[in-house]
């Protein structure tokens, strides 16, 4: 099992502020660039889940907010007749996925921070 859940990266929350001040189409690429980074785990953890249930392994997604960018499932909860559904959609599912990801996460982060620093710079 993964020890961590999460990796940090310092100065994300300042970068997002940073962007949300700038313009629209800024915003916009920044958000495009940190989902692909996202998207890897999600699809390693739709994979995962798949076996337990399809429909909602296709409906997992990735999320930018200000504070990071995160995984989770988006479709509604249906009965309630299963509380530990959502703990084992993170046992089976997302928290192996992170782990299994997380280098190619990092280096995707790196990139995609490389991408919009070059973008900045090109003033495009």
């Amino acid at each position: 099992m993964p020890q961590a859940e999460t990796f940090r990266v310092e100065g994300y929350r300042e970068f997002m502020r940073a962007c949300a001040r700038a313009e629209p189409d800024t915003k916009r690429y920044v958000r495009q660039a940190f989902r692909q980074v996202g998207d890897a785990v999600r699809a390693d953890a739709s994979s995962l889940f798949a076996p337990y249930d399809a429909r909602s392994a296709a409906r997992f997604r990735t999320y930018i907010t200000q504070n990071g960018v995160a995984v989770g499932q988006s479709l509604r909860k249906t009965t309630g007749k299963r509380g530990d559904y959502g703990a084992l959609q993170m046992r089976k599912a997302l928290l192996p996925a992170l782990h299994r990801q997380r280098h190619a996460t990092e280096q995707a982060f790196e990139h995609a921070i490389d991408q919009i620093a070059d973008r900045f710079e090109s003033g495009g």
